[in-house]
């Protein structure tokens, strides 16, 4: 019974809304002083992910000024491979291409790796169009002591990226 209550009032609250979608709001209502503070005990990607999410859901001034105080001024590498690897796994070409703005990484940016990104299909570099500063972009899936065992083959491909 209790259950029931708790999925009933849930429903009210969110309406057609996911729950996701519902925590994302709330957070985005609270000052960028304590999401900048929160961010700092998160390693370099997931405060870049916490950013993006956080950006979806504000206008694109307030957006800018939190984004850059949630992600800092330090992006030289991005390596998917320091958050843990179902969620790398996880993580999709808007995904990517969302973390990509945050950071201004067309600007900032030298090292990109995409260790254990096996969703992604390479449309999500596209941010990185045109940068000056990149300087290598790693394509391995997988750790250099990791052999690959893809069922299915990763979605990324040169078919894809062939107007890079």
């Amino acid at each position: 019974m209790a259950a029931a209550n708790v999925s009933s009032k849930r429903r009210r609250l969110l309406g057609d809304a996911s729950l996701e979608d519902f925590i994302s709001c709330l957070l985005s209502d609270l000052p960028s002083g304590i999401l900048t503070h929160v961010a700092n005990y998160l390693d370099a990607p997931s405060r870049a992910l916490f950013a993006a999410a956080l950006a979806t859901n504000q206008n694109a001034a307030a957006s800018d000024e939190r984004n850059s105080a949630i992600v800092g001024n330090e992006w030289t590498t991005l390596d998917f491979g320091d958050i843990e690897e179902d969620l790398a796994a996880r993580l999709s070409d808007g995904d990517i291409s969302a973390v990509l703005l945050c950071i201004d990484a067309v600007n900032r940016l030298k090292r990109l790796k995409l260790t254990n990104c096996y969703n992604i299909t390479g449309v999500g570099l596209e941010p990185l169009r045109g940068s000056t500063t990149i300087e290598q972009i790693d394509l391995s899936l997988f750790y250099d002591r990791k052999h690959p065992d893809f069922c299915p083959a990763p979605l990324i491909s040169c078919a894809t990226m062939k107007c890079w």
